[in-house]
C-alpha cells in the first residue's frame, strides 16, 4: 500500500486549514463486554451491514469470500475483545442506514461518514479521518485540478453519498455563477459500477473516498490519478453507525476501540493498510467534520 505519505499530507493540510479533531464519547467503563446488549451476547455474533466493495477499508478480494480491509480488521479485533464473532450482511451503500433502522444488522459500516443530518436517524462511532476526492484517467491529470475544472463535463459517484453530493451541488452553483455550464452527476448503487463509467470513458471523473482512490491507483499503475494530486473536495469522518435505541452496543464498541487506540492496536491495524495518517486522536461519538474546529 502507498497511501501513507499522501494521506498524511491530506491530514496535515486539513489541520492547517482549521480542521482539527477533538474528542467526544461516553465515559470509560471497566469492562466493555458487559455493556453489550443481552440479545447480542446470547447470539454470540455481531452482525455488520456493508456493501463489501470499498477497498482498502472493507472489501472482498477477487475469488475470496472473506471481507477484509482496515475497518474489517478493526471490527474483528473489537468483536474478539467483546467475546463475539463477526458476521457480514451484504447491503448496497444507500440501503445501509434503512437496513440498520429495520434491524437487519447491528452495525452499518462500509465507509459511512458521520453527518449532522444522518445523526437525526442513527448514532455514529467515529474511527477515521477521510475525504472525498476525484479519480481521473492518467491522461487527463493535467486537465483536472479541482472540481471547478469539471464545469460542463460529467462525473460519477456512489448513490447515497450525501456529503459528496452536497459539495457537488455547491460546486455546480459556482459553475453557473461563473457563467459556465454545470457538470452532470451520474449515481450508481455500487462503487465498482460507478468507477466502471470512468474506465468506459462515459464520465470524466469518479468521486469517491480518498483511501479507496489511492488503492485503485496503486493497483493499476499508470491508469489513474487523483485530480490535483491530493485535492480533497470535502473532508469527512468515516464511522460505524448504530440505531438510536442501541446506545449500549454503540458505547461498548466505542470504548473497546478507544482501548485499542491506547494500547496501539488501532494504529497498527490502520498502518497495515497504509491508513495510519487518518487515525483520530480519540474514538468519538457523533462528531462529524462539521462539528470539529
Amino acid at each position: 500500500m502507498k497511501t501513507k505519505g499522501i494521506l498524511g499530507t491530506i491530514v496535515a493540510a486539513l489541520a492547517g486549514g482549521g480542521f482539527a479533531c477533538v474528542a467526544a464519547g461516553p465515559a470509560f467503563s471497566a469492562d466493555a463486554s458487559q455493556m453489550v446488549p443481552k440479545e447480542v451476547r446470547d447470539r454470540g455474533t455481531l452482525t455488520v451491514g456493508s456493501q463489501q466493495t470499498f477497498p482498502p477499508v472493507e472489501f472482498k478480494k477477487p475469488d475470496e469470500s472473506v471481507v477484509t480491509g482496515a475497518s474489517a480488521d478493526l471490527l474483528a479485533e473489537i468483536a474478539k475483545r467483546l467475546g463475539l464473532k463477526l458476521e457480514y450482511i451484504h447491503g448496497e451503500y444507500a440501503s445501509l442506514i434503512p437496513g440498520l433502522e429495520a434491524k437487519r444488522f447491528d452495525v452499518a459500516s462500509g465507509g459511512i461518514s458521520d453527518t449532522e443530518e444522518r445523526e437525526q436517524k442513527v448514532d455514529f462511532v467515529n474511527y477515521m479521518l477521510s475525504g472525498g476526492s476525484i479519480l481521473v484517467r492518467e491522461a487527463d491529470k493535467d486537465k483536472y485540478k479541482t472540481i471547478a475544472d469539471f464545469c460542463g463535463d460529467k462525473v460519477a459517484m456512489l448513490l447515497g453519498s450525501n456529503t459528496i453530493m452536497k459539495a457537488l451541488e455547491k460546486a455546480n452553483a459556482d459553475c453557473k455563477a461563473a457563467g459556465k455550464a454545470e457538470f452532470t452527476v451520474d449515481q450508481f448503487p455500487a462503487m465498482p459500477d460507478a468507477k466502471a463509467q470512468l474506465d468506459l470513458g462515459r464520465v470524466d471523473g469518479y468521486l469517491g473516498d480518498f483511501p479507496a482512490l489511492v488503492y485503485f491507483i496503486s493497483n493499476a499503475p499508470g491508469a489513474y490519478a487523483i485530480a490535483g494530486g491530493n485535492y480533497i473536495l470535502t473532508p469527512y469522518i468515516t464511522s460505524w453507525a448504530f440505531s438510536k435505541d442501541n446506545s449500549a452496543l454503540r458505547d461498548a464498541i466505542q470504548q473497546t476501540a478507544q482501548e485499542m487506540l491506547k494500547d496501539g492496536a488501532y494504529v497498527e491495524l490502520l498502518k497495515k493498510w497504509g491508513l495510519e495518517g487518518g487515525a483520530l486522536p480519540e474514538i468519538s461519538v457523533n462528531l462529524p467534520s462539521s462539528k470539529r474546529n
